[in-house]
């Protein structure tokens, strides 16, 4: 069973609606299609008849690799392993736009307005690239006021990207101080950033008020890679951060950070050393999350032999058990042609190196890949 189809709300950063980001796909474009979708009514039909909902495939994907999905987190975490109102909407994901500094490597225009003039450069290769527009839905008080009347019902918020401490949007701080002065004690709180921003102070103010405020880390690599992964970021500035969130957090109850770490084709095989770092750095054990989509940087498009040399290293870490079954769950190597092409593409564009930067990585590749990487 999954309550989100129920209880859930998620908005993306375009302005469309489903019950939750994992997803396959949106339901609706407004809050009053959305809860009379008959998409929505045969989710619910298929979750009390016992059945996996196709559309959920990410979550039992995740589940079948040994992962804990999303499902699983948030009974654990939101619904603290009990069944909640199945009557009301009390669980809602809430980006104000796709406002973003950066233009991650797995990202697209869709959730970072700073991916818009890269996406137009790479159209010229990749002609099925869609460019997406920055939509301000969240200055039109006929969208957000159904949102804002969810209020009294709220257990949990998320506040996803673009990045939500760019973004000064005055919608981010009406929701604030709504639960505010509402019920903040009841609900919980996540943000998830990429650590080049850091919260204004009247943000922490009333973040103290709540029953806990949750403060992801996105941090995909350390160094030269996070800067590959991440760009433009500096990781210099960001690892300030970092230390600066940590010193912070240190002084509230109810107020922590986590980490995600994205697993894809330029972090699996790095991700002993990722572990060692946060350990080193006395941060929390990442939350690892499986990048599906764009399909060509998944892990599984690797080459078999490739696959069974990242899988020795990474079997000597228990905790990374489930990507190793991951890596084995399909083989998608037809697809690897494509993220050759789309790696050397992008290094060009940005002048960056991906010989240079994931040398050992490379090394692993070198037999399988430098002459169709070299000639693009």
């Amino acid at each position: 069973m999954c309550y989100h189809p129920w209880v859930g709300l998620d908005i993306s950063p375009q302005g469309l609606f489903k019950p939750c980001c994992k997803y396959k796909d949106t339901i609706a474009n407004s809050f009053q299609s959305y809860i009379e979708s008959t998409e929505l009514a045969q989710l619910k039909k298929e979750f009390l008849e016992g059945k996996k909902p196709g559309g959920c495939y990410r979550c039992w994907r995740d589940e079948e690799a040994g992962i804990t999905s999303k499902r699983q987190l948030d009974q654990k975490h939101i619904f603290n392993n009990t069944t909640p109102s199945l009557n009301q909407i009390s669980v809602i994901s809430l980006p104000f736009g796709n406002t973003c500094n950066l233009a991650c490597r797995i990202c697209n225009s869709a959730s970072s307005s700073k991916w818009r003039d890269e996406a137009k450069k790479l159209q010229h290769t990749f002609t099925e690239i869609k460019i997406y527009d920055h939509v301000k839905f969240y200055d039109d008080p006929s969208f957000m006021n159904p949102i804002f009347s969810l209020v009294p019902n709220i257990i949990h918020i998320d506040i996803p990207g673009g990045e939500p401490f760019v973004v000064k949007s005055k919608k981010h701080q009406q929701l604030i101080d709504l639960v505010s002065n509402h019920k903040p004690d009841q609900v919980t709180i996540h943000y998830t950033t990429n650590c080049t921003q850091f919260p204004e102070e009247s943000l922490w103010s009333q973040w103290k008020k709540f029953k806990q405020v949750d403060i992801q880390l996105s941090i995909d690599g350390i160094a030269k890679q996070f800067e590959y992964n991440r760009w433009p970021a500096k990781w210099d500035e960001c690892y300030k951060n970092i230390k600066k969130y940590q010193q912070k957090t240190a002084e509230f109850n109810n107020i922590k950070i986590s980490i995600s770490h994205s697993v894809s084709i330029f972090t699996v095989f790095y991700l002993p050393e990722f572990l060692d770092w946060c350990k080193n750095n006395n941060l929390p054990d990442p939350w690892l999350g499986l990048v599906t989509n764009p399909l060509h940087y998944n892990i599984t498009v690797f080459p078999k032999d490739v696959k069974n040399r990242i899988m020795e290293k990474l079997q000597k870490k228990i905790e990374l058990s489930a990507i190793v079954q991951a890596l084995n769950a399909k083989d998608d190597s037809d697809q690897f042609d494509k993220t050759l092409k789309y790696v050397k593409t992008l290094d060009k564009q940005r002048n960056q190196n991906f010989t240079e930067t994931f040398p050992e990585l490379y090394q692993l590749l070198e037999k399988k890949c430098h002459t169709l990487y070299q000639q693009y």
